[in-house]
């Protein structure tokens, strides 16, 4: 029994030292990622015009870049302007990891884990955070959104999923506010029967988006939701091609480059990829419909069952799905949001685990 006690006591305190060691890490590289501007420069910037007057989406930020965000958003940074912006964005950095390890934790101790045995789960753990850790370093680099928003989806969905409806709608509709990428899980909510969190969600984002006309006018407010739309709407020719920077990786840019000749894009290469020559109005029903061939198989991977909610299993397949269509359909993606595709991984990854356990026991 003693001996069985020391044995405890010195597990705990290897694992405090190595918590203490990751800790410490995290720290440092924050500290050091936080020397550069990166995107949060444009969120601050962004904030900090926000004065009644300067329409904050008709702005060019860092030369060439627009804010592509919502005026709650940039509100809410306007708060924490006036402070040193190194610090702001070290703090920045250390939430979007916060929530990286959070959801990777949440992951772990999933009760599907059990299915498959420890050594598994460790290879497990040990191949999805190698997959992930690309994605993760590029969003931190570029001090980029996507962390907060995909861990706006996960526990948004998670805590509908757990009946803590007004606080998974709230959460899920703050992510739609700030970035609409989340937009996908309203058809899904309506389809599955969460009717009460759909109702709710669409709520608070119709609030959220008036919000700051409490606090900056509501004619400005409007003013900038106008703009906003305007500078987002995927029927502009800017997002029909896609081609604006080197790092678009999304299936507009993709189309773009097999279906126009002359695409016009300053990084474009000499080379000819290109196997056709349409017309923009042409290449623009060719995106809608492969987007919505693509949208259409979310029934598939949800069994054709409406209102049906299905196990745990058959959540993570739905939402990871859903999770992996964001950076396919919309427009202006980066490699950074890619990072959506981890779910699909793991869950991949899992199954092939279970059926190895499976067969291995016949």
């Amino acid at each position: 029994m003693f001996i069985f006690t020391i044995r405890v006591v010195m597990k705990e305190i290897k694992n405090k030292i190595l918590l203490g060691f990751v800790l410490l890490v995290v720290v440092v590289y924050c500290l050091i990622e936080a020397q550069d501007e990166g995107d949060f420069y444009i969120y601050m910037v962004a904030g900090g015009n926000l004065n009644g007057v300067d329409n904050i989406y008709e702005k060019s930020y860092s030369g060439q870049f627009n804010y592509f965000y919502s005026v709650l958003f940039a509100g809410f940074l306007k708060l924490f302007y006036t402070l040193p912006f190194y610090w702001v964005k070290f703090c920045w950095l250390l939430l979007n990891l916060f929530l990286y390890f959070k959801m990777f934790k949440l992951m772990s101790d999933s009760d599907l884990l059990n299915q498959i045995s420890l050594r598994q789960k460790n290879l497990f753990l040990i191949l999805v955070f190698i997959f992930s850790l690309r994605f993760l370093l590029d969003n931190i680099h570029s001090s980029q959104i996507s962390i907060v928003i995909l861990a706006c989806c996960v526990y948004g969905i998670l805590f509908i999923r757990n009946d803590k409806i007004i606080t998974g709608s709230i959460i899920l509709a703050l992510g739609i506010n700030i970035k609409l990428l989340p937009v996908v899980f309203l058809p899904y909510l309506f389809y599955k029967g969460y009717f009460k969190a759909f109702g709710l969600t669409v709520l608070f984002y119709i609030l959220s988006l008036f919000l700051p006309s409490l606090i900056f006018g509501h004619a400005y407010n409007v003013d900038l939701l106008k703009s906003w739309a305007s500078l987002v709407n995927p029927l502009q020719q800017r997002h029909v091609l896609d081609v604006e920077e080197r790092s678009f990786h999304s299936l507009t840019t993709l189309l773009s480059t097999l279906f126009v000749e002359n695409v016009p894009d300053q990084y474009a290469l000499d080379l000819k990829r290109n196997i056709a020559d349409v017309p923009l109005d042409l290449l623009a029903k060719i995106v809608l419909t492969i987007r919505l061939f693509f949208v259409g198989l979310t029934l598939y991977f949800m069994r054709w069952k409406p209102f049906v909610k299905g196990s745990q299993l058959d959540l993570l397949t739905e939402v990871s799905y859903l999770l992996l269509l964001i950076p396919l359909i919309f427009p202006h993606q980066q490699h950074y949001a890619f990072l959506f595709m981890v779910p699909a991984f793991a869950l991949t990854l899992y199954t092939l685990l279970l059926n190895y356990e499976t067969f291995s026991a016949l």
